[in-house]
């Protein structure tokens, strides 16, 4: 009978932590970087993506239904890479800024690719081309935050 009790109680405690959506620190500045590093490569690849798709509409070399879902694609993936990496909390203050760096960056890549998807089902050249200028600088950021990573 204690055991039953016991073995529910550890089960409900169990589903309670999975259900509540806490923050999970990282064990330590290596795995908290891992992450990072993560987030930042995947972060990168749906920035050139969208940048790719934008330089091809710009040149007229895809349909418009091609570049809306490529775009919308993209834009859909950054949000979860943003909230799973907001999602791990720093082991230690001397990450904060490095969490900082690549949340904000997540961020100026899910506004570019926004702008992009939007300039691209307006069929708005200038609006592409600014996106296309915006979506180039957070390749930059991602690359040196990469390089930052190691």
């Amino acid at each position: 009978m204690r055991r039953r009790a016991a073995g529910m109680t550890l089960t409900a405690l169990a589903l309670s932590v999975a259900l509540s959506g806490c923050v999970t620190p990282a064990l330590d500045s290596g795995a908290f970087r891992q992450n990072a590093r993560g987030a930042v490569g995947s972060g990168l690849s749906e920035t050139s993506t969208a940048a790719l798709v934008v330089e091809q509409v710009l040149a007229d070399r895809v349909t418009d239904a091609v570049a809306d879902t490529s775009l919308s694609n993209c834009e859909d993936a950054i949000g979860p890479i943003e909230d799973s990496f907001g999602k791990v909390q720093p082991p230690h203050g001397r990450d904060d800024s490095l969490r900082t760096d690549v949340l904000d960056t997540l961020g100026d890549a899910d506004t570019a690719i926004a702008d992009a998807r939007i300039a691209a089902r307006r069929d708005d050249t200038e609006g592409l081309q600014q996106a296309l200028t915006d979506l180039d600088a957070v390749i930059t950021d991602f690359e040196q935050l990469e390089q930052g990573l190691g």
